[in-house]
């Protein structure tokens, strides 16, 4: 208190300080660890700034001292950054910084330095007043109570999972403990309510993290996990892959395009079930994407047994030419159908299916629709 009330007497200098330290200051004026740092001192005077600018100048950047706070404090001695510089936070301040969570998400943040309960005749240490997140709550009956600090350990906070459903192993964190990236501190790995736990097909790196809002795929749209913004069906597959001789893939665009010019589009609900929404039951459960069982899919062959092919059995993941005799003979065997019949007879007895040339009607439906166009 002495040298605080050294620094606080009226001086009047001749000149710029040459050797303030010997002169005006406590030899500890400058040494964050002894009792007469500056900063100290200024703490005990209930931070009277107004002391320094008596020899600093009121903007405290030199006055009649020749010695600017700004020398040192680049952003000026009552910037945020004087008092929390990066060298000066906790591990654990360091790791919500560096995890984007803003200082109103455990405090009330102050417009400026001398704003009422900030520091000025308010005692360490800093309140924790929590922000929105704390309080996020995605379904109200994993809430127990409202964000809790108790001076060592948040409580009932959704940032560490406390508000969400059980299986975390750190959902009520102490301040103190050293800080990890662990997922499953929040929630386990995979959480309760999932069914995989290969957490990039659904939820995309770079995505938002802890911010209130589950994200689910690129976009909200079916392309954000599948397929592109111009068809929602791969390639891309929910590994990334884009070439067809990934299962993934295969021929999902030959399918939904009709590329085969063999019969129109095939839409997606012929062979799987479409869900209403992203959440709907039965769609982000157990991967593969479940198929129909009347299309008689078998993985390991990656071949149908579906009449849609008749005898053939393409493969999956290949393509090629595909012509009138790959799924039936010219003519087909049975019923009125000769020997003698050409691709050009077709049209004899399927004009809706086929023209004179024996070119497949492709736009009016009727080829491979489960029902034989005959006159």
């Amino acid at each position: 208190m002495l040298a605080l009330a050294g620094c606080a007497e009226e001086r009047t200098l001749s000149g710029p300080c040459t050797d303030c330290t010997a002169s005006v200051h406590p030899a500890g004026i400058a040494e964050p660890a002894s009792a007469d740092f500056h900063g100290t001192l200024l703490r005990a005077s209930n931070w009277k700034f107004d002391t320094c600018a008596k020899c600093h100048g009121d903007d405290l950047r030199g006055g009649t001292s020749g010695k600017s706070c700004f020398a040192c404090h680049a952003e000026g001695p009552t910037s945020c950054s004087t008092c929390h510089r990066d060298d000066n936070r906790s591990a654990t301040h360091a790791a919500h910084l560096a995890a984007q969570v803003d200082c109103s998400e455990c405090h009330r943040k102050p417009t400026s330095w001398d704003d009422p309960g900030h520091i000025v005749d308010d005692a360490l240490p800093a309140e924790v007043m929590f922000g929105a997140r704390a309080a996020v709550t995605l379904d109200a009956a994993d809430r127990a109570g409202p964000p809790t600090w108790d001076g060592a350990r948040c409580s009932n906070v959704y940032c560490h999972g406390d508000a969400m459903p059980g299986g975390g192993t750190q959902t009520k964190p102490r301040w103190d403990q050293t800080p990890t990236s662990d997922c499953a501190m929040c929630h386990a790995q995979p959480p309760p309510s999932h069914t995989r736990n290969d957490c990039a097909t659904c939820h995309p790196a770079g995505a938002p993290h802890v911010d209130g809002v589950v994200q689910i795929g690129r976009t909200t749209g079916c392309d954000g996990c599948h397929g592109s913004a111009s068809s929602p069906a791969p390639p891309m597959d929910l590994a990334g892959n884009m070439l067809t001789t990934a299962i993934g893939v295969g021929a999902h665009q030959a399918h939904l395009q009709g590329l085969s010019a063999l019969r129109a589009p095939i839409p997606c609900d012929t062979c799987h079930a479409v869900p209403a929404t992203v959440t709907a039951a039965g769609h982000l459960d157990a991967a593969p994407a479940e198929v129909d069982a009347l299309i008689g899919w078998d993985r390991t062959s990656q071949t149908c047994t579906t009449w849609c092919h008749g005898v053939a059995r393409p493969v999956w993941t290949t393509h090629g030419d595909v012509v009138c005799g790959s799924c039936h003979g010219v003519p087909p065997a049975g019923g009125s159908h000769t020997a003698a019949m050409t691709i050009a007879s077709c049209v004899n007895c399927h004009a809706k299916t086929v023209n004179a040339f024996g070119n497949i009607l492709v736009s009016g439906g009727f080829h491979m629709n489960g029902a034989v166009d005959g006159n």
